[in-house]
């Protein structure tokens, strides 16, 4: 081999060399780099789950944390519904039986002391219904309810409860409503109401001499004609608010104007209603001169129809019956108050002081209705009323009604859950016990059974055909003039309901099964009531009073006769109805 070839033999040795130990140093580096891409994924999973963990512990903890606030929130709420109830009933006492002495015969010295005595105690009851107010928002248990009101009224209305206050501070009290407001507008009443109350009768307190002022304007809503804003000002020429005080008015426990007139709930309520309403409140005032309170909420326009409809919603109710009344309230200024108040409404109650001795009345005698406050000595309301739900029939069926002055949140649907069919709740307006009254299926009342269980059938099924039998009328007379549209809405559902539990009925009449028979025949005669249907609730009451009885099977055997023959007629009724739209 020459020279020459061993050269470049070597040189391609050396090439070669260096490429291997090239490769080898790039297979060095990239598994290097693969391990470390391997640590720093392994690093980065592991940060990521960290992360995850502490997410999931944070948010646990955050569970426990608002389920705590929760917890003490409605603790709070159930020992200020409780106080309110323990409170109220001594103050209510004390406002009635203050303002009988004050219409008596009493010396200058005597008349100043009782009507301290009378003004103190309802200052206590404001101050009460602020505190629950307070609380009742803060849950976020305050519902707005728009409803159609004549606007001009209402502003009317609630100018003239102050008109005596400012009569008797010498001020004059003026309302004035501009033109370009709407008569009848949808707002919620009762929560306006209580906003524009509150601003007067602070506009009062804080007046020596001069005037307060309402006004009423109203801002249309360009892109919407059928919207807009309800602007009120009230304004007064008192003492006006220092500019360092106007910044936290709005605020709770805040006072304006002169010590110890109140404990400054009254405008942080305003603000969070107004809030609630999707509307704002402000105040621009100056010293020495008086303030300008503006409340601006969001309102719906109505048509006069509107409010002819919610005028006839909230028509008296009419005449009642006369029903066996039995009522237990062991205060006796409440037993004056219900007892002039059934009166007003053509009833005459046998009034006893607790549960027992309402118990001892329950089983000399029936009752169509038996009336339980809830907070009584010897024996409560929830007390009687258990022990009236485990006694046997007719006792066990008695049509109840709570009475309470707690405002705790839920104790409506705990005593409707507990077994009450009703609730009732002091102040009690008469116009609630009327409606309560009236709810009070006929069917129902121990006087109008009929015991006898033979049923004209022909005549049942002809009264239906001719409407004599009641059940639009009776729609007609609970609803006005939407009857068919109500009826529309009910008819299937009843007719699938009572269809489906008929069904139920017949097997437990066939198994003899007692129990099953008084729970399901209670809920087919609650949905006839509701229609007007006695004659069909007439016998399933005779079934849940006696479902052990020999004849259970006939009497089912006739609620089945009854359905077979109403349906038809209500079918072709509701077919009507759909055809007339």
């Amino acid at each position: 081999m020459t020279d020459e070839l061993k050269q470049q033999l070597a040189l391609t040795n050396a090439r070669a060399a260096r490429l291997k130990k090239a490769r080898l140093e790039a297979e060095r580096l990239l598994e290097e780099k693969s391990r470390e891409l391997f640590a720093a994924n392994q690093q980065l999973e592991s940060i990521q789950q960290n992360l995850q963990q502490d997410i999931k512990q944070a948010t646990y903890e955050l569970s426990v944390t608002n389920a705590r606030l929760q917890s003490a929130l409605d603790g709070k709420s159930a020992f200020l519904g409780q106080m309110s109830h323990e409170v109220r009933t001594p103050l209510n006492a004390i406002i009635g039986l203050s303002e009988i002495l004050l219409g008596t015969k009493l010396d200058d010295a005597q008349y100043d002391y009782m009507s301290t005595i009378n003004t103190g105690a309802k200052s206590m009851i404001v101050l009460i219904d602020d505190l629950l107010d307070i609380t009742k928002i803060e849950a976020g248990r305050v519902d707005i309810r728009p409803e159609t009101v004549d606007l001009y009224d209402l502003l009317r209305n609630i100018n003239g409860m102050f008109e005596l206050s400012a009569k008797q501070k010498s001020l004059q009290l003026d309302l004035q409503i501009e033109n370009t407001v709407p008569r009848t507008i949808s707002i919620d009443v009762g929560r306006y109401t209580q906003i524009i109350n509150n601003l007067i009768s602070n506009a009062i307190k804080n007046t020596h001499k001069g005037r307060v002022f309402v006004q009423a304007s109203f801002k249309a809503d360009a892109g919407n004609v059928a919207n807009g804003a309800l602007v009120t000002k009230v304004v007064d020429t008192g003492v006006g608010i220092e500019a360092d005080q106007l910044e936290r008015i709005f605020d709770a426990y805040e006072q304006i104007g002169q010590p110890g007139q109140g404990a400054g709930l009254g405008l942080s309520i305003c603000r969070q209603l107004c809030d609630l309403m999707n509307g704002k409140i402000s105040c621009e005032s100056i010293p020495g001169r008086g303030s300008i309170f503006r409340v601006e909420l969001p309102v719906k326009l109505m048509t006069s129809t509107d409010l002819q409809a919610t005028a006839q919603a909230r028509a008296p109710l009419p005449s009642l019956p006369p029903l066996k009344i039995l009522v237990a309230e062991d205060n006796p200024t409440n037993q004056k108050v219900l007892t002039a108040q059934l009166a007003q409404l053509g009833q005459t109650p046998d009034m006893v002081n607790n549960g027992a001795e309402a118990m001892e009345k329950i089983n000399q005698q029936e009752y169509d209705v038996v009336i339980l406050d809830i907070q009584m000595p010897v024996m409560t309301g929830e007390e009687a009323l258990r022990a009236i739900r485990e006694s046997d029939p007719p006792i066990s069926s008695h049509y109840c009604i709570a009475l309470t002055a707690s405002s705790y949140q839920n104790q409506k649907a705990r005593l409707l859950r507990l077994g009450f069919d009703e609730f009732l709740s002091k102040p009690l307006a008469i116009d609630k016990l009327a409606e309560a009254l009236e709810n009070v299926p006929e069917s129902l009342s121990m006087g109008q059974l009929e015991e006898s269980s033979f049923i004209d059938w022909d005549t049942v099924t002809n009264s239906l055909e001719e409407g004599v039998f009641g059940y639009l009328s009776f729609l007609k007379s609970q609803f006005g003039d939407a009857h068919r549209t109500i009826f529309k809405e009910i008819a299937p559902v009843f007719l699938d309901h009572n269809y489906r539990e008929l069904k139920q009925l017949i097997e437990y009449a066939q198994a003899r099964e007692t129990e099953k028979i008084r729970s399901i025949s209670h809920s087919m005669k609650g949905a006839a009531s509701s229609l007007g249907l006695n004659d069909l609730a007439n016998i399933l009451l005779r079934i849940e009073n006696k479902p052990e009885a020999e004849d259970v099977s006939a009497k089912v055997a006739e609620v089945k006769i009854y359905m077979d023959r109403l349906k038809p007629i209500m079918e072709k009724e509701l077919a009507q109805c759909i055809a007339e739209e």
